[in-house]
């Protein structure tokens, strides 16, 4: 989904996963937040019909609109839609993952007061780390406007903390906007 106020932030994102994953088999993804299903369509597609994929949302509206932009556009099934938590996402997990994306902040076109929340991205983050194959990479986009930065604040603080011997982390943000842009934060595992 493009975004030309935010430079196309997710459409970034996409070329970034598409480009480390495009041809290879059997991969294991997860959407820790569906929203409208837009990264949960892509990924299934990176994944073809022999890969896997996890869509988490807590919202009954957003796996609604994902199952229903799955089923449109896609031939087949290789996706599982859980209307939960990511920060309960170890329940689900049966196999190491390739990559994981979160797109945190608010359901677009809905109630603003239900957010993703810092202490729940983070526990899910920690659960993830466990189980990325190396080479395995978290893609997070943070946004400051739900928030005022806060939960990117958090994030930041926590990815930091990371052992630099087992993960890369990578921040990246758009300099040159005033409109409350998103930043990326990368996690890769290298041992």
């Amino acid at each position: 989904m493009s975004n030309n106020e935010f430079g196309k932030i997710v459409d970034f994102i996409h070329f970034l996963i598409e480009n480390t994953y495009k041809q290879k088999k059997n991969l294991n993804f997860i959407d820790c937040t569906a929203g409208n299903g837009y990264d949960t369509l892509f990924l299934c597609k990176i994944a073809g019909i022999d890969g896997n994929v996890l869509a988490f949302d807590v919202q009954r509206q957003a796996i609604d609109r994902t199952k229903k932009l799955l089923s449109d556009n896609l031939t087949y099934v290789n996706y599982r839609i859980i209307n939960d938590s990511h920060g309960n996402i170890d329940r689900y997990i049966k196999d190491d993952i390739d990559c994981a994306i979160f797109n945190l902040g608010y359901l677009p076109y809905s109630d603003k007061s239900l957010k993703t929340e810092p202490h729940t991205t983070i526990k899910s983050i920690s659960k993830l780390i466990t189980r990325l194959k190396i080479g395995g990479k978290i893609f997070i986009a943070t946004y400051i406007k739900h928030d005022n930065g806060y939960e990117k604040k958090e994030i930041f603080e926590y990815l930091e903390t990371l052992n630099n011997k087992e993960f890369n982390v990578i921040n990246m943000k758009i300099l040159n906007k005033n409109n409350y842009p998103p930043e990326i934060f990368i996690v890769e595992k290298n041992a």
